[in-house]
């Protein structure tokens, strides 16, 4: 009980904090959305001091976190409509594409594959960017049918192929669509089901990175309860894979680097390069993270020579990987169509040439786009903008300025883990974050900009989640020490700003 006698004061500053909150949200917008929102975000908050008080350390549990990751994935699951998370009408036929080329389905011919009609009537009734309203949650209610008869018909509107779905990072929603078109279900409930496998294969990946971290578990926490992180983990996004894969990729970094010595053996190897062969070819531009594992110790190896041929196998295993499934996709940016299109809008691209050979105009294009775009950047990466950018569901930007406070915690010397890297080795993780950074940028500036703008567009903050977890380490410093536990300062922080984020947000979206 001594931890909560010592921060009474904040917790009763919060609870009177959170009661006026509720009640301004609630009467801006009187439903029983609103409110069944609030009264789980009061059950969460609850939870959470309850464990607080009874004892501090508590709150570092595999068993919490879990639980939290859990709450949170399922109210996010459920509090998006259909199609309204980034990009998820092409996700979600490219997952149906993938459960139709299964051996026991088999339902892609002649460069078509087969949807039940209910499930295209879905698509049809909410067209991926239709703005989160009142009408758009109505529509759930309304159209909700447990089991549904759909008739299978040809769908080809988009092409896929497996070089450029990242199917690796879709095993989730696969498995969970899978599930429900198993079962019959209706158009509704199959969709969730995909969302949910997603869900639930993001929150195996976090908690076992939880687990298998000795350091730098805080950082994890921080990443994995943002409010972007969770929007897009609770979708049918490939970035719900890509981030899971890179979560588990720094714990087993974290381990390497602060485990015990000789403690790293075949099997951790083995693990090692199954994520990196899963993650590289999802994007190339976090193969940075993954040749991170290059420096570490060969002290920590069960031998020596054991550590060298482990890194010669990681650069074999990237390489290839990347080749047999990126060749193309890299190929493409290389060289572009004379005539490309960007939505309704048509023009030529950069290319290559053209940003190397005018150095100087290249250098002001990515200056002034960092200069115009960079709090969009930052902002996006925590999750000020969801619901795929909508405008009128934007965060005011003092809502992003909790979250990064906790994540300038989990930069500092802290009484729970006191753990830094070598100075070169902490250069290492930051420069991984901006090569990746730098990547997301360049990828998007030969493939979604065209050659007269002046301004590199469709960057978003999501795109440097995965490679958050290294900036975040990288920068710890001694030149301040926070005397508390920063996992359960985070933890705890992090929900309770999740918690006010939901009751706004629902608030907002449910009378629009």
């Amino acid at each position: 009980m001594t931890s909560f006698v010592r921060y009474k004061p904040a917790f009763l500053t919060f609870a009177g904090l959170f009661a006026v909150y509720s009640v301004f949200w609630y009467l801006n917008n009187p439903r029983l959305l609103v409110l069944l929102t609030i009264a789980i975000s009061l059950i969460i908050i609850l939870a959470l001091g309850s464990v607080f008080a009874s004892e501090k350390d508590c709150l570092k549990s595999e068993w919490v976190f879990l639980a939290l990751l859990i709450s949170f994935l399922i109210i996010f699951c459920l509090i998006f409509p259909p199609f309204t998370a980034p990009d998820e009408g092409h996700h979600y036929f490219s997952t149906y594409w993938l459960v139709d080329s299964l051996p026991f389905n088999a339902h892609v011919k002649n460069g078509a594959f087969l949807v039940r009609d209910i499930d295209y009537a879905l698509y049809n009734s909410r067209q991926p960017g239709d703005a989160i309203n009142s009408a758009s949650f109505d529509s759930v209610i309304d159209g909700f049918s447990l089991f549904g008869n759909g008739q299978l018909i040809p769908f080809s509107e988009f092409s896929f192929s497996v070089g450029s779905e990242n199917v690796t990072a879709k095993l989730g929603s696969i498995i969970g669509l899978q599930i429900g078109l198993f079962f019959g279900l209706g158009a509704y409930p199959a969709f969730y089901m995909g969302r949910i496998g997603s869900a639930l294969f993001f929150c195996f990946c976090a908690f076992q990175a939880y687990r298998i971290a000795p350091k730098g578990k805080s950082v994890i926490v921080f990443v994995s309860l943002l409010p972007m992180t969770l929007h897009l983990a609770a979708s049918y996004s490939y970035d719900s894979g890509i981030i899971a894969y890179s979560l588990l990729l720094f714990a087993c970094l974290m381990r390497g680097y602060f485990g015990e010595q000789r403690s790293i053996g075949n099997r951790e190897i083995i693990i090692y390069l199954i994520i990196s062969v899963l993650l590289a070819p999802c994007k190339v531009i976090y193969s940075g993270l993954i040749l991170l594992g290059l420096f570490v110790p060969l002290s920590q190896f069960l031998d020596e020579k054991t550590g060298r041929f482990s890194k010669f196998m990681l650069i074999f295993c990237v390489v290839v990987s990347v080749l047999a499934l990126r060749l193309a996709s890299m190929s493409s940016l290389v060289s572009q169509p004379s005539d490309s299109s960007r939505g309704h809008e048509a023009g030529q691209l950069y290319s290559l040439s053209d940003i190397l050979l005018h150095p100087k105009n290249s250098f002001l294009v990515l200056c002034r786009t960092l200069d115009s775009l960079g709090d969009f950047y930052w902002e996006t990466t925590l999750g000020y903008s969801l619901g795929w950018l909508q405008e009128n569901l934007r965060f005011p930007a003092f809502y992003m300025i909790p979250y990064l406070f906790f994540g300038f915690i989990c930069c500092l010397d802290s009484s729970d883990e006191p753990s830094f890297l070598a100075t070169p080795v902490s250069f290492l993780f930051i420069f991984a974050f901006l090569l990746a950074a730098l990547g997301s940028i360049a990828s998007m500036w030969l493939a979604w900009t065209f050659n007269y703008e002046n301004v590199i567009q469709g960057v978003q903050g999501r795109y440097f989640l995965p490679a958050l977890p290294a900036l975040l380490f990288g920068l710890r410093t001694r030149l301040f020490r926070f005397n508390s536990s920063s996992i359960s300062v985070v933890t705890l922080g992090v929900c309770a700003m999740n918690c006010l984020y939901l009751i706004r947000f629902i608030s907002v979206a449910s009378c629009l």
